[in-house]
């Protein structure tokens, strides 16, 4: 049973590879694709082979030559360092809040809302309070805006906002 089985895949597999593509355009003028073309539109096969080969890992994109020995033009480059497999993640970039963005701020304001009008915050976290989730976000200081703005959030809404002056 198990080999029937098998051999009506093998030849499934062959029918679909078997298969030919047809373009044609309606008559609104939109291009389509099938197996079947109409009877009343001119249609053209389609090659669905493989057309080019995509050539990676040489160095500024240029094809080797072997008899050249290298790159194509005779230049050498020298081979570029490993890439670790860890890099750490860049130092984020502290944007804080601006004080016209802040007044907008209202409790009750979902999420969303918040993160549309203020951007993601500098830093997060987040708490558990019986039922609801309790997040806090956290818009630091920059030297244009000296306060550190703290927004928590309930249940995915707005709870408290506090603004402090940090010299």
């Amino acid at each position: 049973m198990r080999s029937l089985i098998g051999l009506l895949l093998v030849v499934a597999t062959g029918a679909c590879l078997a298969a030919e593509v047809y373009r044609w355009v309606d008559e609104k003028g939109v291009v389509n694709y099938g197996e079947k073309p109409p009877a009343d539109r001119p249609s053209r096969p389609v090659s669905t082979e493989p057309g080019g080969t995509i050539e990676t890992g040489t160095l500024y994109g240029q094809k080797t030559d072997p008899a050249k020995g290298g790159a194509t033009g005779g230049a050498q480059y020298p081979q570029a360092a490993p890439v670790p497999a860890f890099l750490p993640p860049p130092p984020a970039l502290v944007r804080g809040m601006d004080f016209d963005t802040y007044i907008r701020l209202q409790g009750g304001m979902t999420e969303g809302e918040l993160l549309l009008r203020a951007g993601r915050p500098d830093h997060e976290s987040v708490d558990s309070f019986h039922r609801d989730i309790v997040k806090s976000f956290y818009y630091f200081p920059t030297t244009a805006n000296p306060y550190t703005t703290v927004v928590t959030l309930r249940g995915g809404r707005i709870f408290n906002i506090e603004r402090i002056k940090k010299l």
